[in-house]
């Protein structure tokens, strides 16, 4: 599973290392915390991530287990795409 951008989406990092996202298209605003604003991260410097390499990041990162990390990013992943931030492919 691979997860797309959308174009309309905008983030900005805050000085606290939180971040909030901003779809121009739809007017959605979404906060994220520290964890939220790295993946988004990862997610705007690699041509569509798979769900694997967000794991990754986050369990390097953070020093997280593999068997944590993994539905919270699911959960995230698919709170993005209902919000029209992403889109999984």
């Amino acid at each position: 599973m691979r997860i797309e951008k959308s174009p309309q989406t905008v983030f900005t990092v805050l000085a606290d290392g939180t971040a909030v996202l901003l779809n121009l298209e739809t007017l959605f605003y979404y906060e994220l915390n520290r964890t939220g604003a790295v993946l988004w991260q990862e997610i705007e410097a690699n041509s569509s991530p798979t769900v694997e390499r967000l794991v990754s990041t986050v369990c390097d990162r953070f020093d997280v287990k593999e068997e944590g990390a993994r539905p919270a990013i699911m959960a995230f992943v698919s709170r993005l795409a209902e919000f029209k931030m992403v889109r999984i492919v």
